[in-house]
């Protein structure tokens, strides 16, 4: 017998009594660091052990692959006699693949459909719409994702998400394009078995009876589409439990939707409420903080974090003159410590990480960027991906047009056109499409035979997977369709080390089924979680440089949460969306009970953001809001921050907005304030940005890329454009790479790609 109750036994009062109490439904409201991993696990093997109900009957449902495998992996330690693939631990997104390969008839998919990511779909778009600027179809992307994760389809009226005709359009003839190739989009996972689930009562019947007990974790987290599949999952005979933080809702971004928890009870009546109120990760005086500033939000199910801990030094707050002060004195605090390895510096955006990465490299001091490019999205990985998939699905196009040309085989846009004419005889299927082209002479011999070679590589591949050598099938396929070479020579040309992602990509298939299956299980867990940090970037030591978006789950001994300053936390477009600032007050509060030990905030007086100084900034209001004598203050405030006013009056806020209204340099042309942008000729509609003329200003008023834009460089990785000049007629572009290189370019030639999502 296993000893679940020695785990029990570890659980404080309330943890216990969330494991072990039956009424349902339940909402256990699990606060920053008090445990909820524990409870939930814990739960687990009680309704198995204790309960006996099988694990078969059983799903539990989270929002990340590593959170589902740590949920499992602590499962089976408490439980070892029990078989691990019994277990229905997954995301939702992996539960809604697992629906759909049991009913793909039912789904009008493909058998072996694949599961198309961001880029796939606007290279869909793209194909579809040939003419149209990339930007605009990444914006039209989004709004697609976001129809669907708010539970929209074609079918319903979508003037909530846009009121353009034309996007009602896209997203029909994008379906329509999806559908016929038999794939499906990441937000298709949760939609596709919500309109299953809403229109077959055999597949209805079949969930329900099938799992009796629903637990979710990080319910905070749920968008609209989440909630409407876990409503269908849910019958009167089923226990359903979920467990979150209203607090810590802060992707409101990615479709995110606090109603969902805060009004659990409303939805589920006669719900029990369990609050898990004790911290065991922050010192009492960082948990002061944090509730004295949250305790501000209106929308919120009200609670008390307290903590056994001691009571440890108040966080400081800095006040520091500018971003360059700001990075001297964290770096300068870091070097003192010596704690190099449990640090973390927390930023609002991947633009303010540039200062601390320049005084680290200077001081030899070790860091790390969470966050940064992930092996997933490496060219060499997402081509090596694209074969496969391809290989998998013969229907699909997307990744017929990205692969059948690369390495180039004199097969021309001109050529695939031809093929491509051939689709609507041949099913859709583009192998047979190669086929009639070559058999109807169409294509020059040359183009011919290396179209019929590409054939000849899939099928050759496939004979060896099918024998039972998976990761030898896609290495041969990888070789025979010359993409290792073709990454080779660029390894030479350009000391990258491309070839060796690849081949970690093939040594990584050794832990997969070696079969067909197999690949299939491969490129869904690559492209279910986007959380995933890539398989090259093992946990190693240095201090941690990361978004505050990023850090949900995790912590830190010593914390510097920086740019505290109204406009950019809270940002200003969160504010525009939300004037009570809610949502950045749940951010605010992730960032500070990330800390363990210690934790400092920094404002600064001036800041250089997208390439300008704005003087008198005003410290964000997160900093007003926190109890007299909680913080310690170091450094001189501007005579304008000692302002004291209530932050719920009006005229006293519009007052202090008022008089420290930031004041620009003169010898700058952007600013990130929106109201500024359209000062300077910006217009939401036309997605275009004008710069003024200024005197003895060398900037361009029309260009490919703007100060300020986001880039991509496939040798350099991410950086931002902080200069356009002309020169001769031609305008010259700088870029500040991620990694504190810099690189200047003439924009014309330039392999550069703007990352419109990242702006």
């Amino acid at each position: 017998m296993d000893n679940l109750h020695s785990w029990i036994d570890k659980l404080n009062k309330e943890q216990k009594e969330a494991v072990l109490e039956n009424s349902n439904p339940l909402l256990v409201l699990a606060g920053a660091g008090s445990g909820k991993t524990r409870v939930i696990t814990t739960k687990i093997a009680y309704c198995i052990q204790e309960l006996g109900i099988n694990p078969w009957n059983i799903l539990a449902v989270t929002f990340t692959n590593k959170a589902a495998k740590e949920m499992k992996d602590r499962v089976v330690e408490m439980l070892p006699s029990v078989d691990p693939t019994s277990f229905n631990i997954r995301t939702f997104h992996s539960f809604g693949v697992w629906l759909l390969r049991r009913f793909t008839q039912e789904a009008n998919l493909a058998n072996s459909f694949t599961i198309y990511d961001d880029n796939d779909s606007l290279s869909l778009l793209k194909s579809i719409y040939p003419g149209i600027p990339k930007n605009e179809l990444v914006n039209v992307r989004k709004k697609i994702s976001r129809a669907k994760d708010m539970g929209l389809s074609i079918d319903d009226d979508l003037s909530i998400i846009s009121g353009d005709p034309f996007f009602k359009k896209a997203f029909i003839e994008y379906e329509t394009a999806l559908r016929n190739v038999g794939n499906v989009d990441f937000a298709d996972l949760i939609s596709i078995p919500n309109k299953l689930l809403n229109t077959n009562s055999e597949v209805l019947n079949f969930v329900r009876r099938r799992f009796k007990v629903i637990l979710v974790d990080e319910y905070q987290d749920s968008n609209i589409a989440q909630f409407n599949l876990l409503h269908s999952l849910v019958d009167r005979d089923t226990f359903i439990c979920v467990v979150g933080d209203d607090d810590q809702s802060i992707y409101k971004f990615r479709g995110a939707e606090v109603k969902n928890i805060l009004s659990f009870p409303e939805i589920f009546p006669n719900s029990k409420t369990i609050t898990l109120n004790q911290n065991y990760r922050s010192t009492a005086s960082i948990l002061e903080v944090a509730s004295s500033v949250i305790s501000k939000n209106k929308a919120r199910h009200q609670k008390q974090l307290f903590t056994q801990n001691f009571q440890g030094e108040k966080p400081t707050v800095y006040y520091v003159s500018d971003e360059e002060e700001e990075a001297k004195s964290v770096i300068n605090l870091i070097k003192r410590r010596k704690n190099y390895n449990n640090s973390a510096i927390l930023y609002r955006t991947n633009a303010q990480s540039q200062p601390f990465e320049s005084l680290l490299n200077r001081n030899n001091i070790p860091y790390r960027i969470i966050g940064a490019l992930k092996f997933y999205e490496r060219e060499e990985v997402k081509d090596a991906l694209a074969l496969m998939q391809l290989f998998l699905n013969s229907k699909d196009v997307v990744n017929f047009r990205r692969m059948i040309n690369k390495p180039p085989r004199a097969i021309g846009k001109a050529s695939v056109g031809k093929i491509e004419a051939f689709l609507p005889q041949s099913s859709g299927d583009v192998f047979d499409a190669i086929d009639q082209a070559c058999k109807n002479k169409v294509l020059s011999p040359r183009c011919s035979k290396n179209a019929q070679q590409f054939i000849s590589d899939m099928q050759k591949a496939f004979n060896i997977i099918v024998e039972g050598e998976l990761s030898l099938g896609v290495k041969t396929l990888l070789e025979d369709t010359g993409l290792i070479d073709y990454y080779k020579k660029q390894d030479s040309t350009n000391n990258t080390f491309k070839v060796e992602n690849l081949n970690t990509l093939i040594n990584a298939l050794e832990s997969y089924p070696s079969n067909i299956e197999g690949l299939q299980q491969f490129l869904e867990e690559a492209c279910l979680d986007r959380t995933k940090l890539g398989l090259d970037e093992k946990p190693e030591d240095g201090v941690v440089l990361i978004t505050m978006h990023n850090t949900k789950g995790l912590e830190f001994e010593d914390v510097y949460v920086v740019g505290l300053e109204e406009g950019l936390f809270p940002s200003s477009m969160s504010i525009e969306e939300d004037p009570n600032g809610e949502e950045e007050r749940r951010l605010f509060y992730v960032s500070t009970t990330r800390a363990k030990n210690r934790l400092s905030y920094y404002c600064a007086s001036s800041r250089r953001i997208w390439g300008r100084v704005e003087f008198n900034r005003t410290p964000s209001r997160f900093l007003d809001e926190i109890e007299p004598g909680l913080v310690t203050e170091v450094g001189q405030k501007p005579i304008k921050f000692e302002e004291d006013f209530d932050i719920f009056s009006n005229s006293a806020l519009s007052l202090r907005r008022k008089q420290n209204k930031p004041r620009k340099s003169s010898f700058s042309s952007y600013n990130n304030d929106t109201s500024n942008l359209i000062h300077q000729g910006f217009s939401s509609n036309s997605k275009k940005f004008k710069f003024e003329k200024e005197e003895e200003n060398n900037e361009i008023s029309e260009s490919r890329f703007s100060v300020g834009d986001r880039v991509f460089n496939e040798e350099k990785g991410r950086g931002w454009v902080v200069e356009c000049t002309s020169k001769n007629s031609r305008e010259l572009i700088k870029v500040k790479y991620d990694s504190g290189k810099e690189a200047k370019y003439i924009s014309k030639y330039a392999k550069l790609e703007k990352l419109y999502d990242e702006l």
